[in-house]
């Protein structure tokens, strides 16, 4: 199937994504919020991993389908974990700004990724919870030099308001297409890359 003047595609591009950090950090608040436009103060911990999905309309010109699995915090989980990141395109790397400790962590959460996820599995981190910055214990500075280090996107949210969700997602999401563009990703590959209603063998392009 040809793909349309303008070089926009009908059929959504689906990106696999994964939401990784500690227990409480507000992972799955962060996906409530991206996937249903709403926000819940208190939702079960996650045991194992739960999945959501949102279809964006326009990613660089393109419809997009995120494909997001909510991995758990605990650290009884971590091992466990580490099989719904294969595959992922995209990580969101989630820590409290109110809890230090989540922070601290935010090393091990990484390793683990490279470990198993893709190579040039592009990251966000994000330091949620910046609507209650008057009990802040981890300074923006320190969160954007951690990312600047390791390579990372990084921007500080908030579930409740919906501060900077959906942008954590979408700036992913063009990361990935700029990849495929520049030949750094193959969209024939298994990077959780899935194009819907065409053959990628053939060379198809993701984005305008």
């Amino acid at each position: 199937m040809a793909t349309p003047p303008g070089g926009k595609v009908p059929w959504p591009q689906v990106f696999k994504c994964i939401t990784i950090g500690d227990a409480g950090v507000g992972k799955s608040c962060l996906l409530l919020q991206f996937t249903d436009q709403r926000f819940r103060s208190e939702l079960d911990p996650t045991i194992g991993c739960d999945f959501s999905s949102r279809i964006v309309d326009d990613i660089d010109g393109n419809p997009t389908k995120f494909h997001v699995w909510d991995t758990a915090g605990l650290e009884l989980c971590r091992s466990f974990n580490k099989s719904y990141y294969r595959g992922a395109a995209i990580a969101i790397l989630v820590y409290d700004i109110t809890r230090r400790e989540t922070f601290d962590h935010v090393a091990m959460w990484l390793e683990d990724a490279v470990d198993a996820a893709p190579e040039n599995l592009t990251t966000v981190l994000v330091g949620n919870k910046c609507d209650l910055s008057d009990r802040r214990a981890v300074s923006y500075e320190e969160g954007e030099r951690f990312a600047k280090k390791h390579g990372l996107f990084f921007m500080e949210a908030s579930a409740k308001t919906a501060h900077n969700v959906e942008e954590a997602f979408v700036v992913a999401a063009r990361a990935v297409c700029r990849k495929i563009e520049d030949g750094v990703l193959d969209p024939s590959a298994k990077f959780g890359l899935k194009f819907v209603g065409r053959d990628v063998s053939r060379g198809g392009r993701c984005c305008s």
